[in-house]
């Protein structure tokens, strides 16, 4: 189907600067007057949407207790970073990525155990062909690499239970010793 997306927001600039940027860098054809990109969706993403969006506050309030669980269980695993954020930004947790620089074994334990996970961003940007150009060494961008090398996305959905939390929680418990 595609991607389609949407920006929710009461705040009248933004929402004019998100049209722009979503329309080639402008309102009116031909009147671009930042850099942008084409990303508008179909009909059928837009219905799709429309019909998910009552249900955008209750999941991203489900999201937001899913974190907290992880938080709360893998607090004191050691060799293993949770994601923080500021005092000011209150997340969706669209992803829950941990760092571990046993990434790659942790991913493979938690196969084991059944617990599906992603590398959402496995090459930092720098590293990337369409970026060869600008001629960056690989240390060039030190925590961009570490992030790249050790992140690991856990599984995090609105309809995730506190029991799948717990069995996710557990085997990386169990993999830390």
């Amino acid at each position: 189907m595609g991607d389609a997306g949407a920006v929710v927001t009461d705040d009248a600039a933004l929402a004019r600067h998100m049209a722009m940027f979503a329309r080639h860098g402008g309102i009116r054809k031909g009147d671009h007057e930042i850099e942008g990109i084409n990303s508008r969706m179909d009909g059928l993403q837009a219905a799709i949407l429309n019909v998910k969006l009552p249900h955008l506050a209750a999941w991203t309030a489900r999201r937001q207790e899913l974190a907290a669980l992880y938080g709360a269980a893998l607090a004191d695993v050691s060799g293993f970073a949770l994601p923080s954020t500021g005092n000011r930004v209150s997340p969706v947790w669209h992803l829950y990525v941990v760092q571990s620089a046993q990434r790659n074994a942790l991913a493979a334990h938690l196969k084991a155990a059944g617990v599906q996970t992603s590398l959402n961003y496995p090459r930092a940007l720098h590293q990337l062909p369409c970026y060869a150009h600008m001629g960056h060494a690989p240390e060039a961008f030190p925590v961009a690499q570490r992030l790249a090398d050790e992140g690991l996305a856990l599984p995090i959905f609105a309809e995730m239970t506190d029991a799948q939390v717990a069995q996710v929680a557990n085997a990386v418990r169990a993999f830390a010793g």
